[in-house]
């Protein structure tokens, strides 16, 4: 008896052919990586986008989980990661204690907890004695960056998602070059992916001629795709001078009139603030921080730059400025070091409005929590506008932020598409006196994968400024209406709410 089911059991593994070995594999694989996914992901939303795209792909799932799943960052760059918060924790004690006073005369109650939530991630708090300057034209920009880079004399920081030398920005490029050579401190930080133009360019390898340090940003490659996610980028814009002068905002280093002329979307538009005051040693702190991620050597490097300098630090505090001055904050966001931060913010931010809502951002891809913030918010009496670029560069963010409209339409939120280029600014207004201001889109990507930047603003003047270029980019919009909305082809929201699905995921 034993030996013939020994024998049916043979008969039955030799008429096992490779394709039904591959199938089981593969469905091993792929129950597994469901079972991952429940077990990691932490938005029901992603939960439910991976499990659909295992069930309907069952390979290409498999395959870009393991490669996208999850925000894997590699053993040393995690602990590397670790070790910032405790940097900017230190950093801000040393040389900022003295900044972070009571500013319960100058901020609003209500803003006081929303402050708190970055604080106590990130350990950087909101500082009073700021200045900040306005800037929406490229030619502003440009200029104002290219005067403080000429003036510079100490050191010039500058980390940027993409660089393109093209144009204007070759102007930027020489003035650095030129700085190096007359002996000011020069780093350059770019993203690997973002500033792969520049890397491949002949101005790397100037800047480095010159002096400058170079560094690419969460750089990629074959094997490293295996151990790292390849698509978690560094979409910080910072430029510090001397440690004085800071810059940031949704402004690539790149010219409009040559950046993605073949996308149809027409010239990008943008912002950036030019800032004084303690809010700049904040950002030299997250520029540190994102150069020392990269390599142990960078952090000893960098250890070692801020003791050279140790004595400019204290008197970088603008007694010049009067006291008080603007009352801001600087929240940095990375999925290895704060990676709700931003998100909490920006919803505790709309729940607390009782007058208005004014946002502008050209990806919007919201997910449930934040798009009941902001119907919540139009039903219960806040004016909500979305300004919204009329075309976008990624199709499926086009199509997946459509999907949200009915929603919103149905709830009162005012919904205008920008027809005069593609508006990049990413702006939020809350009443009259808070302003979120940086790097970060309304979506899952800027929310929880990407290294972002932005500025709490808790001052009405500058959140008036704000709030004009707003007006601005309203009155080059066009309104949609609920009415004109709903008589669309019906297939247009079959195709805009199945690449909504994958929202979770863009």
């Amino acid at each position: 008896m034993t030996v013939c089911r020994t024998e049916a059991a043979l008969s039955v593994l030799q008429n096992i052919t490779w394709g039904e070995i591959f199938l089981a594999a593969h469905t091993c694989a792929a129950l597994a990586c469901m079972v991952r996914v429940l077990y990691k992901q932490r938005n029901v939303g992603s939960v439910f986008a991976w499990l659909i795209i295992l069930f309907l792909f069952p390979i290409f799932g498999t395959l870009a989980y393991l490669m996208l799943g999850e925000p894997r960052l590699g053993a040393a760059r995690a602990k590397r990661s670790g070790e910032m918060n405790r940097f900017y924790r230190g950093f801000a004690e040393k040389y900022l204690a003295d900044r972070y006073l009571d500013i319960a005369g100058q901020v609003r109650p209500r803003y006081h907890g929303i402050g708190r939530i970055a604080e106590r991630v990130t350990g950087l708090g909101a500082t009073q004695g700021n200045a900040m300057e306005l800037l929406s034209t490229t030619d502003e920009i440009v200029d104002a960056m290219l005067a403080d880079i000429e003036a510079a004399q100490h050191s010039c920081l500058l980390a940027f998602y993409i660089i393109e030398p093209q144009g204007r920005i070759e102007e930027l490029m020489s003035a650095v070059a030129r700085a190096a050579q007359r002996g000011v401190d020069c780093a350059v930080l770019a993203d690997a992916v973002g500033s792969l133009g520049f890397f491949d360019s002949r101005w790397a390898q100037t800047l480095r001629d010159a002096g400058v340090e170079v560094h690419a940003s969460l750089p990629v490659g074959l094997l490293r795709t295996f151990f790292t996610r390849s698509d978690l980028r560094n979409h910080r814009k910072i430029l510090v001078t001397d440690g004085k002068v800071g810059y940031t905002g949704s402004y690539n280093l790149v010219d409009p009139r040559f950046f993605k002329q073949d996308s149809g979307v027409g010239e990008w538009v943008d912002v950036m603030m030019r800032c004084t005051g303690p809010l700049v040693l904040e950002m030299s702190a997250v520029f540190f921080a994102d150069l020392a991620v990269e390599d142990d050597e960078n952090l000893q490097g960098i250890q070692q730059y801020i003791a050279l300098h140790e004595d400019r630090i204290p008197t970088l505090l603008p007694e010049n400025v009067a006291q008080g001055g603007i009352v801001a904050q600087v929240i940095p966001s990375a999925p290895d070091q704060s990676d709700r931060v931003i998100y909490e913010t920006i919803v505790s931010a709309v729940h607390s409005a009782t007058r208005r809502v004014t946002i502008t951002t050209p990806y919007f891809v919201p997910d449930e929590p934040l798009l009941t913030a902001l119907t919540t918010a139009a039903k219960r009496g806040v004016a909500v506008t979305l300004i919204l670029p009329a075309q976008v560069d990624s199709l499926l963010v086009r199509y997946a932020s459509r999907a949200y409209y009915p929603m919103l339409l149905a709830a009162g939120v005012d919904i205008a598409l920008f027809e005069g280029g593609l508006l990049h600014a990413k702006t939020m207004v809350i009443d009259d006196d808070y302003a979120l201001f940086g790097t970060v889109n309304m979506d899952m990507r800027s929310f929880f994968l990407n290294l972002e930047i932005s500025l709490a603003i808790y001052d009405r003047p500058t959140t008036a400024r704000i709030a004009a270029l707003q007006q601005g980019y309203l009155a080059d919009s066009r309104r949609i209406s609920a009415e004109v909305w709903e008589k669309r082809p019906k297939w247009w929201g079959l195709v805009e709410n199945t690449v909504r699905l994958m929202s979770p995921l863009l």
